[in-house]
């Protein structure tokens, strides 16, 4: 049990009131001095995830402290909202963790904020390691010329489903080349063979696979110079095109299961078993399989184009927060985590495929079934995969959260498609001013 195994230590994050991130004020102080930081050091360090991932994080962390015994580090972890709101507290109060998971859709919010310390000086001392990283995740972490976040591991998109509801359903299971198309008439079949169970989770409501949709257009959410990627008229056709899913007996989740999508495993539809199938990220896949109780499978997304869309992501990093008191041994836990091989089998997939190559090529032979079969996905996509993009532009989460609340107003028809992609684009322009 976690709380027997380090229940003096660990505390679950619970979501307060928070101010937007427009609304963090400048960290005008840094750190620190690490120079004379010498004697006994207490980090704190925050994640946000599940019981699964806190259990081997805190295993990970037990490491560290006996290679380390200078160094405590006290953990607090939470579902991915009530993590945001509660780091956005703390920053904007002087009081943020050492260490924190970050998320790209975030990154260059908080370093555009001076919330984030550039831990280029300890790539360059050999104190942060970055060697055996995936060439092509390593920019992710950058804004500008400065590294904020450190890939912890990579991941892509995909579709979970229960092979076995599928089978008894007479659906055939995704063929790599599988359409939009092949999408809604397997949800027809599933429904109808389900009863109340719909095939698919609906989609539409995060701009993550808006994005992936785009992709497959030769579109992205933002231009490399920060900009909106797409149009008024590109959101109206996907949100017509998720509409129509929606209106077709059985083919995606009833609205009252999207309401309650806020990234955690437990308010999944899947994990509801409100659905046979849902987009997700891969380095979700093992603790959803734990959730659901039953095992699942993993197919490449559905396309009408040359493009699958899908891209070789930075499935989340590591940052250091600008006010440590303590950024050296911060840097050093980082580090640790991440290149340890210890470290690394204890980890294993809990947060993605690791980023670190060394790491991952350790664990392939000894993975777990479930975990082996994230590893043979990635490998049978990788030909596939588009590359890493570059950070959000600032307002990026903001715009993330309009997405989905936007789309709520459409489900529960308290807005219209074209007026709420007309919503979106103005609160979207707005935030990137």
């Amino acid at each position: 049990m976690l709380k027997a195994l380090r229940a003096a230590r660990t505390a679950r994050v619970v979501a307060v009131a928070a101010s937007a991130l427009l609304a963090l004020p400048l960290a005008a102080c840094s750190g620190g001095d690490d120079s004379k930081d010498t004697g006994p050091v207490t980090l704190q360090f925050a994640w946000w995830g599940n019981d699964g991932r806190a259990k081997v994080t805190e295993q990970a962390i037990d490491l560290f402290e006996k290679k380390y015994p200078n160094i405590k580090v006290n953990t607090s972890f939470g579902g991915f909202d009530a993590y945001f709101q509660k780091l956005s507290t703390q920053i904007a109060g002087g009081d943020a963790p050492d260490v924190v998971q970050m998320d790209r859709a975030f990154l260059r919010e908080y370093a555009d904020r001076q919330a984030l310390l550039d831990l280029t000086k300890y790539i360059s001392d050999g104190t942060l390691k970055v060697g055996d990283i995936t060439p092509t995740l390593l920019p992710a972490g950058k804004v500008g010329d400065a590294t904020y976040a450190i890939p912890i591991a990579q991941n892509t998109q995909g579709i979970f489903y229960d092979a076995a509801a599928w089978s008894k359903a007479g659906v055939e299971a995704p063929k790599p080349d599988w359409t939009w198309e092949d999408l809604r008439a397997a949800g027809q079949k599933l429904g109808q063979a389900g009863g109340k169970v719909a095939g698919f989770g609906d989609f539409g409501f995060a701009i993550d696979w808006f994005d992936i949709w785009l992709r497959q257009r030769g579109k992205q959410i933002y231009t490399d110079e920060g900009k909106l990627g797409f149009t008024q008229e590109d959101l109206v056709q996907f949100w017509t095109f998720t509409d129509g899913l929606r209106k077709t007996p059985g083919v995606l989740a009833p609205p009252s299961l999207t309401t309650q999508l806020d990234g955690s495993v437990a308010n999944s539809s899947l994990i509801k078993k409100g659905v046979t199938a849902e987009v997700n990220y891969d380095s979700g896949f093992t603790p959803m399989v734990a959730a659901y109780g039953s095992p699942l499978a993993i197919a490449p997304m559905p396309s009408d184009t040359d493009k699958r869309g899908m891209i070789a992501a930075m499935a989340m990093a590591y940052s250091v927060a600008k006010r440590s008191e303590h950024p050296k041994q911060a840097a050093m836990l980082v580090d640790f985590l991440i290149n340890d091989q210890e470290a690394g089998k204890v980890l294993a997939v809990s947060r993605g495929m690791p980023a670190n190559s060394k790491v991952r090529d350790t664990l392939a032979a000894s993975l777990s079934p479930t975990d082996k079969l994230v590893y043979e996905f990635e490998s049978s996509v990788t030909d596939k995969l588009l590359p890493t993009p570059a950070p959000q532009p600032k307002g990026g989460g903001a715009i993330k959260t309009e997405f989905q609340r936007v789309y709520d107003d459409i489900i529960f028809g308290r807005a219209d498609v074209s007026s709420g992609a007309k919503r979106l684009i103005d609160e979207a322009n707005n935030q990137l001013s």
